[in-house]
Protein backbone atom coordinates (compact mmCIF):
# COMPACT_ATOMS: atom_id res chain seq x y z
CA UNK A 1 0.00 0.00 0.00
CA UNK A 2 2.46 2.70 1.06
CA UNK A 3 4.48 1.64 -2.28
CA UNK A 4 1.46 2.95 -4.42
CA UNK A 5 0.89 5.31 -2.19
CA UNK A 6 4.67 6.83 -3.03
CA UNK A 7 3.53 6.37 -6.73
CA UNK A 8 0.49 8.63 -6.42
CA UNK A 9 2.40 11.07 -4.68
CA UNK A 10 4.93 11.43 -7.62
CA UNK A 11 2.36 10.63 -10.82
CA UNK A 12 -0.02 13.97 -9.02
CA UNK A 13 3.39 15.80 -8.34
CA UNK A 14 4.55 15.30 -11.84
CA UNK A 15 0.98 16.82 -13.35
CA UNK A 16 0.73 19.53 -10.83
CA UNK A 17 4.78 20.10 -11.44
CA UNK A 18 3.80 20.38 -15.22
CA UNK A 19 0.60 22.49 -14.86
CA UNK A 20 1.90 25.17 -12.29
CA UNK A 21 5.31 24.81 -11.96
CA UNK A 22 7.50 24.17 -8.95
CA UNK A 23 6.99 27.13 -7.13
CA UNK A 24 2.97 26.98 -7.90
CA UNK A 25 2.04 24.21 -5.78
CA UNK A 26 2.64 23.34 -2.01
CA UNK A 27 3.24 19.73 -0.06
CA UNK A 28 -0.80 20.39 0.98
CA UNK A 29 -1.68 20.55 -3.03
CA UNK A 30 0.53 17.43 -3.72
CA UNK A 31 -1.67 15.75 -0.68
CA UNK A 32 -4.98 16.81 -1.87
CA UNK A 33 -4.49 15.72 -5.23
CA UNK A 34 -2.92 12.20 -4.31
CA UNK A 35 -5.83 12.03 -1.54
CA UNK A 36 -3.21 11.60 1.24
CA UNK A 37 -2.65 13.50 3.87
CA UNK A 38 0.61 15.78 4.48
CA UNK A 39 1.60 12.96 6.88
CA UNK A 40 1.61 10.58 4.35
CA UNK A 41 3.86 12.76 1.81
CA UNK A 42 6.32 12.99 4.49
CA UNK A 43 6.49 9.70 5.40
CA UNK A 44 7.92 9.30 1.49
CA UNK A 45 9.53 12.79 0.89
CA UNK A 46 11.06 15.17 3.06
CA UNK A 47 10.38 17.97 1.22
CA UNK A 48 8.30 19.29 -2.29
CA UNK A 49 12.29 19.66 -3.49
CA UNK A 50 12.78 15.91 -2.76
CA UNK A 51 9.19 14.96 -4.53
CA UNK A 52 10.99 17.33 -7.23
CA UNK A 53 14.15 15.44 -7.32
CA UNK A 54 12.77 12.28 -7.53
CA UNK A 55 10.93 13.07 -10.80
CA UNK A 56 13.92 14.42 -12.44
CA UNK A 57 15.83 11.26 -11.55
CA UNK A 58 13.05 8.98 -13.17
CA UNK A 59 13.57 11.05 -16.27
CA UNK A 60 17.42 11.03 -16.47
CA UNK A 61 17.25 7.20 -15.90
CA UNK A 62 14.98 6.99 -18.73
CA UNK A 63 16.96 9.05 -20.83
CA UNK A 64 20.65 7.25 -19.54
CA UNK A 65 18.64 4.02 -20.68
CA UNK A 66 17.85 5.28 -24.10
CA UNK A 67 21.35 6.48 -24.33
CA UNK A 68 22.39 3.03 -23.49
CA UNK A 69 20.27 1.79 -25.90
CA UNK A 70 21.53 3.81 -29.13
CA UNK A 71 25.06 3.19 -28.17
CA UNK A 72 25.02 -0.56 -28.41
CA UNK A 73 23.16 -0.40 -31.14
CA UNK A 74 25.40 1.58 -33.23
CA UNK A 75 28.32 -0.35 -35.23
CA UNK A 76 30.81 2.17 -35.56
CA UNK A 77 32.07 4.74 -32.94
CA UNK A 78 30.35 7.80 -35.52
CA UNK A 79 27.00 5.77 -35.55
CA UNK A 80 27.27 5.43 -31.71
CA UNK A 81 27.59 8.78 -31.33
CA UNK A 82 25.01 10.50 -33.27
CA UNK A 83 22.95 7.73 -31.93
CA UNK A 84 23.03 9.54 -28.46
CA UNK A 85 21.88 12.35 -30.44
CA UNK A 86 19.09 10.08 -32.11
CA UNK A 87 17.73 9.06 -28.36
CA UNK A 88 18.08 12.69 -27.07
CA UNK A 89 15.32 13.93 -29.61
CA UNK A 90 13.55 10.82 -28.82
CA UNK A 91 13.38 11.39 -25.81
CA UNK A 92 12.33 14.98 -26.19
CA UNK A 93 9.15 13.87 -28.04
CA UNK A 94 8.20 10.62 -26.43
CA UNK A 95 8.75 11.84 -22.43
CA UNK A 96 7.82 15.48 -22.95
CA UNK A 97 6.46 15.51 -19.49
CA UNK A 98 10.05 14.70 -18.21
CA UNK A 99 11.54 16.79 -20.48
CA UNK A 100 9.96 19.99 -19.08
CA UNK A 101 9.98 18.87 -16.02
CA UNK A 102 13.84 18.02 -16.25
CA UNK A 103 14.89 21.71 -17.55
CA UNK A 104 12.56 23.66 -15.11
CA UNK A 105 14.95 21.78 -12.53
CA UNK A 106 17.85 22.71 -14.37
CA UNK A 107 16.83 26.18 -14.46
CA UNK A 108 16.07 26.62 -10.46
CA UNK A 109 19.63 24.47 -9.57
CA UNK A 110 21.89 26.33 -7.98
CA UNK A 111 25.45 24.96 -6.94
CA UNK A 112 25.28 24.87 -3.01
CA UNK A 113 22.73 22.20 -3.62
CA UNK A 114 23.56 18.31 -2.78
CA UNK A 115 22.56 17.05 -6.40
CA UNK A 116 22.11 13.60 -7.47
CA UNK A 117 20.47 14.77 -10.81
CA UNK A 118 24.00 16.18 -11.64
CA UNK A 119 25.74 13.45 -11.21
CA UNK A 120 23.18 11.29 -12.90
CA UNK A 121 23.34 13.62 -16.21
CA UNK A 122 27.22 13.13 -15.88
CA UNK A 123 26.70 9.80 -16.77
CA UNK A 124 24.75 10.75 -20.30
CA UNK A 125 28.08 13.02 -21.11
CA UNK A 126 30.85 10.16 -19.94
CA UNK A 127 29.01 7.70 -22.46
CA UNK A 128 29.35 10.29 -24.89
CA UNK A 129 32.90 10.44 -24.19
CA UNK A 130 33.52 6.70 -24.31
CA UNK A 131 32.22 7.01 -27.69
CA UNK A 132 34.29 9.56 -28.68
CA UNK A 133 37.54 7.72 -27.01
CA UNK A 134 36.28 4.45 -28.57
CA UNK A 135 36.47 6.73 -32.12
CA UNK A 136 40.24 8.11 -31.57
CA UNK A 137 41.04 4.25 -30.45
CA UNK A 138 40.09 3.11 -33.72
CA UNK A 139 41.33 6.16 -36.04
CA UNK A 140 37.71 7.46 -36.71
CA UNK A 141 38.15 10.79 -34.69
CA UNK A 142 41.54 12.92 -33.81
CA UNK A 143 43.09 13.67 -30.99
CA UNK A 144 40.63 15.89 -28.80
CA UNK A 145 39.39 15.87 -25.35
CA UNK A 146 36.75 13.33 -25.34
CA UNK A 147 34.76 14.78 -22.09
CA UNK A 148 35.13 18.55 -23.75
CA UNK A 149 33.74 16.80 -27.03
CA UNK A 150 31.30 15.36 -25.19
CA UNK A 151 29.90 18.15 -23.48
CA UNK A 152 30.14 20.11 -26.74
CA UNK A 153 28.10 18.04 -28.48
CA UNK A 154 25.66 17.75 -25.50
CA UNK A 155 25.27 21.56 -24.90
CA UNK A 156 24.56 21.96 -28.92
CA UNK A 157 21.72 19.45 -28.47
CA UNK A 158 20.47 20.94 -25.50
CA UNK A 159 20.23 24.18 -27.13
CA UNK A 160 18.86 22.80 -30.39
CA UNK A 161 15.69 21.05 -28.06
CA UNK A 162 15.28 24.48 -26.12
CA UNK A 163 15.19 26.41 -29.53
CA UNK A 164 12.75 23.47 -30.59
CA UNK A 165 10.72 24.27 -27.60
CA UNK A 166 10.18 27.76 -28.12
CA UNK A 167 9.59 27.01 -32.01
CA UNK A 168 12.83 28.49 -33.42
CA UNK A 169 13.21 25.55 -35.15
CA UNK A 170 10.28 25.79 -36.77
CA UNK A 171 10.21 29.31 -37.81
CA UNK A 172 13.76 28.89 -39.56
CA UNK A 173 12.20 25.79 -41.15
CA UNK A 174 15.03 23.36 -40.20
CA UNK A 175 13.55 19.64 -39.20
CA UNK A 176 15.10 17.04 -37.04
CA UNK A 177 16.24 15.53 -39.87
CA UNK A 178 18.45 18.63 -41.61
CA UNK A 179 19.89 18.95 -38.04
CA UNK A 180 21.26 15.54 -37.62
CA UNK A 181 22.91 15.51 -41.13
CA UNK A 182 24.10 18.84 -39.86
CA UNK A 183 25.75 17.59 -36.50
CA UNK A 184 26.78 14.50 -38.33
CA UNK A 185 28.58 16.25 -40.72
CA UNK A 186 30.69 18.40 -38.01
CA UNK A 187 31.35 15.14 -35.65
CA UNK A 188 32.81 13.73 -39.29
CA UNK A 189 34.29 17.01 -40.52
CA UNK A 190 34.60 19.97 -38.17
CA UNK A 191 33.99 23.60 -39.36
CA UNK A 192 37.30 24.33 -40.11
CA UNK A 193 38.23 25.33 -44.01
CA UNK A 194 41.28 22.90 -44.97
CA UNK A 195 44.55 24.81 -46.07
Amino acid sequence: MRKNNRDRILETARRLFLKYGFNGISIRDIAAGARLTTGAIYFHFKNKRDIYAAICLEAVDLLIARFREAVVAGTTPPQKLISTYDAYLAFYYENRDYYNILMEYRAAYEPDDTDDIAAKMRELVDLMAQTIGLGQEKSYYRSVSPLMAAMFLASVAEGMLQFKKIGMMESLRITDTEFRRCMDDIVWNGIKRES
